[in-house]
């Protein structure tokens, strides 16, 4: 299914096919030469820390990772939304080449550092949105880890979820401006399968990311400051809490205020979004397995009112 859509979607646009097809052969040129001429800095350790933050789009993510980073001195990078099993500058690069030529100084720094270029940084972020966990910890990424990002001290997985009702609620609100917030990265999987995914992964049942695993139960973040306090602790990080109050301009902040709440998010009534739409056909349609109640109750235990969606 996955080479029938590609072929259907490069017979629509060729000339994108014909593009996307002479980068891979770039791409992999540029792999090979650098792995023949640059074993002497592959081995250098170049991230102290590095965090790979996983999540659903209007998980959180950006609350999120802004409080990170907020939490670090010294050198922190971040690269935002990156696809899965592709090198992370590059992919920054080539895609702001695309579609925002006019970022010549962002465009050229992830350029440099996508051909080995690095900058030594005390922590490297960067993030994935609506991809499958098998997909981002593939083989393939850990084989060319060390080529793609630099050696890191020490790695995490940083994996944050929320809650379904208020999740899909706020997607289902971005949808009417942007539809592909109602799908993910996966031509076999739906927003649900996604979730559920990530849910198992949570609670121990799968465990494709390896690395130092840290799970992030959105909602107790956002209101518990011990809870957050014990995040930032299994993180290595010294716990200031800066941050917490900032709406950041990614995803265009909130779905349901954009910006408004900036310097008081706490305030956000975001864990009761779901009654907003509750009635919402669309919505209600989305809720038509059982399983999601039942992890969604294992991990964030009864959401009153929510048994009303049950169909």
């Amino acid at each position: 299914m996955v080479e029938k859509s590609k072929i259907v979607k490069a017979l629509k646009k060729p000339d994108l096919a014909l593009k996307k097809g002479k980068r891979f052969l770039a791409h992999n040129l540029e792999d090979v030469i650098r792995i023949i001429t640059q074993q002497h800095k592959l081995s250098e350790i170049v991230n102290q820390k590095e965090i790979r933050v996983v999540g659903m789009k209007r998980t959180g993510n950006h609350a999120i990772i802004n409080w990170v980073k907020s939490q670090h001195n010294g050198e922190v990078g971040f690269i935002n939304n990156v696809l899965a099993n592709q090198n992370p500058y590059r992919y920054k690069y080539e895609n702001l080449q695309d579609k925002f030529p006019e970022h010549k100084w962002a465009i050229e720094h992830n350029r440099q550092q996508a051909k080995g270029n690095f900058i030594k940084r005390d922590c490297l972020i960067y993030s994935y949105e609506d991809f499958p966990l098998e997909q981002i910890a593939s083989d393939k990424f850990e084989r060319n880890h060390d080529l793609y990002l630099g050696k890191s001290a020490t790695r995490y997985d940083l994996l944050i979820i929320r809650d379904p009702f208020n999740l899909i609620a706020s997607r289902l609100k971005t949808s009417s401006k942007v539809p592909y917030f109602l799908s993910v990265n996966s031509p076999n999987k739906t927003m649900i399968d996604l979730w559920l995914d990530y849910a198992k992964e949570y609670l121990g049942e799968t465990n494709y990311l390896k690395h130092n695993k840290v799970c992030v139960n959105y909602s107790q973040w956002f209101t518990d400051i011990e809870y957050r306090r014990n995040i930032a602790d299994k993180l290595q990080m010294e716990f200031s809490d800066a941050g917490i109050d900032k709406v950041t301009s990614f995803g265009g902040g909130s779905s349901f205020e954009g910006k408004e709440f900036d310097g008081k998010a706490t305030s956000m009534d975001v864990l009761n979004r779901w009654q907003k739409v509750a009635d919402n056909p669309r919505y209600r349609k989305l809720f038509n397995n059982q399983e999601i109640f039942e992890y969604s109750e294992r991990i964030f235990g009864h959401i009153p009112g929510t048994e009303s969606l049950i169909n």
